[in-house]
């Protein structure tokens, strides 16, 4: 018997054989064998095509199997089924269900069958397939777009947003006002009782990437992102640093002066001075890494208005000038100046439609989903509750957030805090006074908006919570009970027994106590009856000899100053009476709240160690780089206690201690930076209970 007729040989590829199979009719499953042995017997007519085999979609990504029929009746195709999210991209095999109820009718392929291509064109089957081809992208790009909700990521090293600022407005009256004039020396605000400044810009937000020179005295590499920093007492410390900059390089300044008739008013119309300028506003922060306390600020500013310039610095272990004043009364204030760091504010709290929470002061609520140029974003509000309880004004922030940032992307800001303005009939009696009582007169209100114009994302977290070796010794310099004067019981003022300095406190006082100065009748009088010195100030430029102002407190109690000039040691010939009078300020009389101080002598010692406050000697410190005073720089002391009237409202605020008791020092020079002159002031504050330096802050102008 001879082999049977071959209709398709083996030298055909298994392409050529599927499409032939596809032509008429014929399944393209199996190996090459297969195809051939189904192609021969099919052109053989001695079999049908195999019954119950049906058209495979295989290569279209859209299968039919076996016991299966597709109806091309169907009105509906069903959704595919979502996994999780992570599946929704992946291609599956969309299996098309039987939906009608009838027994199944077998199809068979014979040589008249349609091919793919020509199934495909049929208008039935093309809507089918399009319809799974849309449902399928559709609801993809639906679950996509829903915001989900996230936790707030933490701040890495390397981390910085740029921001645009735009809209911003600040408006100041009465006290406020004076609050800026101190640092900003224009001759058009002297008399000014409102400023009404408007403002934009860019700013930046970062944390600082730290080189490993930072770890010198740390035995590896593993806290490489950090920053060495000193804190109050000088020490080293590792830490976190945070950089905020800001130019505004578009500001217009208005000023507005007292009514002529009634001086009480400020006016309202036209300003009385108008200028247009930029600003440059630069601040850091240090937060040590172990206990993520803040040790130190930086600020360093440059502003020009019209043809007047300033420029100057300030270093504190706390905020300065109005917001430093606004912190005290309701802390966490200071963030309406920067964008909001996410986990700082809300903590490890998923961020959804109704969170809530608080901090700092600060209610929030994520109000939802909000849209904004084009892009999905959580919505959220705050509002210092603070500020609002206490009938100070309000404090409201509207944010806008999304995953990848750290920061809020947007921020609106409006601020109102007045003392003796606004509308306080929503408030008690005792908030009312309140408000009176412990805020200047006067109001500061400020506007402004946000919005991010780029993200850099850094890649190590920070090290918040690490100990580490090079830790300095935290109470290396704190005061011991043994260094610690306590004269308020008895004594007529604070110790100072200094040895830079040849007139001391005590050289002055003498003058009065011992009788040199006869015309200083109420001072005698004051000092030999329970009073004290509560501030004195000397003056040492002006001559060899130093020029003390003393100012006194008796029982009575009365207040007023003498000016005297020593020579030397308190005697006749060496005191010499300048001038006398009585003070503005009401100042209590309580030697029960003065409190046990170090000497000024012993300040002067931590002051003039270099490797503790290196900026604060040199050419441009209080002191020469030998460690003397520079002629022009003065020292004073400022003893505080409780005025009666305000004992109670204090201790309802938690001011903290009864008295304090501060050491100041002020040196004015002139200075030649690239061939200018320069009129530069620099003053330091230190807390002679603690030893600790408050901050110091240097201001410049050219003249």
């Amino acid at each position: 018997m001879g082999e049977p007729e071959s209709y398709v040989s083996s030298s055909h590829t298994v392409a050529e054989l599927k499409a032939m199979c596809k032509e008429n009719g014929l399944p393209i499953n199996g190996k090459k064998a297969d195809l051939l042995n189904r192609l021969n017997r099919y052109f053989s007519d001695d079999l049908e095509p195999e019954e119950e085999e049906m058209i495979s979609l295989e290569e279209e990504s859209v299968s039919i199997e076996e016991d299966e029929i597709v109806s091309l009746e169907s009105e509906s195709v069903p959704l595919p089924i979502i996994k999780d999210e992570e599946e929704i991209m992946e291609a599956e095999v969309l299996d098309a269900e039987v939906i009608d109820d009838k027994e199944p009718t077998s199809v068979k392929a014979g040589k008249s069958s349609k091919t793919l291509f020509d199934q495909i064109k049929s208008p039935k089957v093309a809507a089918v397939l399009l319809t799974i081809l849309i449902a399928s992208a559709g609801w993809y790009w639906y679950v996509n777009n829903q915001l989900k909700p996230f936790t707030a990521d933490d701040l890495r090293y390397g981390d910085s947003m740029e921001y645009t600022l735009l809209n911003g407005e600040l408006e100041v009256t009465g006290e406020y006002v004076e609050l800026i004039r101190e640092n900003v020396d224009v001759d058009q605000l002297n008399k000014s009782c409102r400023l009404l400044m408007t403002f934009s810009g860019i700013g930046t937000t970062s944390v600082t990437d730290g080189s490993s020179s930072e770890l010198d005295f740390e035995p590896d590499d593993s806290l490489k992102g950090v920053v060495r920093a000193k804190g109050a007492y000088g020490l080293d410390w590792l830490t976190v640093e945070k950089v905020q900059t800001r130019n505004f390089d578009q500001i217009a300044l208005k000023s507005y002066n007292p009514k002529p008739l009634q001086p009480d008013e400020c006016q309202s119309g036209s300003s009385i001075y108008s200028v247009g300028g930029n600003l440059e506003f630069d601040t850091k922060s240090w937060t040590e890494i172990s206990e993520r306390d803040v040790i130190a600020t930086e600020a360093d500013w440059k502003l020009t208005l019209g043809e007047d310039y300033n420029q100057g610095k300030t270093v504190s272990n706390g905020l300065g000038g109005i917001l430093g004043l606004l912190e005290d009364v309701a802390p966490g204030v200071a963030v309406v100046i920067s964008p909001i760091e996410l986990r700082e504010m809300m903590g490890t709290q998923l961020i959804d439609t109704g969170a809530t929470g608080t901090h700092l002061g600060w209610d929030w609520n994520v109000i939802g989903a909000d849209e904004v140029d084009g892009e999905k974003m959580w919505k959220v509000s705050l509002e210092n509750n603070q500020i609002r309880d206490n009938c100070f004004g309000h404090a409201r922030i509207t944010m806008w957030l999304i995953e990848d940032s750290p920061w809020a992307v947007r921020q609106n800001v409006d601020v109102y805090i007045s003392g003796n303005e606004g509308d306080k009939t929503a408030c008690g009696t005792i908030s009312e006074r309140l408000a009176d009582v412990v805020l200047p007169d006067g109001k500061i209100s400020m506007t402004l908006e946000m919005s991010m114009n780029s993200l850099t994302r850094g890649d190590k977290l920070l090290d918040l919570g690490r100990s580490y070796s090079s830790v300095p010794n935290a109470g290396a310099y704190v005061p011991t009970s043994e260094e610690l004067v306590d004269w308020g019981d008895y004594d007529l003022h604070m110790p100072d027994n200094s040895t830079l300095r040849s007139e001391s406190l005590e050289h002055a006082v003498q003058c009065l106590s011992s009788g040199h100065v006869s015309e200083a009748v109420a001072a005698n009088a004051a000092l030999n009856d329970d009073g004290y010195i509560w501030r004195a100030r000397d003056d040492r430029s002006q001559s060899d000899n130093t020029i003390w102002n003393l100012s006194w407190v008796s029982s009575d109690p009365n207040s007023g100053w003498v000016e005297l000039e020593l020579a030397g040691n308190a005697s006749s010939e060496n005191c010499t009476y300048i001038a006398h009078g009585t003070n503005d300020e009401a100042v209590a009389h309580s030697r029960s709240d003065i409190p046990a101080v170090l000497s000024i002598s012993m300040m002067e010692d931590d002051l003039t160690d270099q490797t503790r406050y290196p900026a604060l000697s040199g050419p441009d410190g209080l002191f020469t780089s030998s460690g003397e005073y520079h002629p022009e720089t003065r020292v004073g002391i400022l003893v505080v206690t409780p005025d009666s009237d305000f004992t109670d409202w204090l201790s309802v605020i938690e001011a903290g201690d009864a008295g304090a008791t501060t050491l100041d020092m002020t040196r004015t020079w002139t200075s030649e930076i690239n061939g200018m002159q320069w009129e530069n002031t620099l003053s330091l504050a230190m807390d002679a209970r603690t030893g600790q330096v408050v901050g110091w802050n240097l201001a410049q102008s050219p003249l």
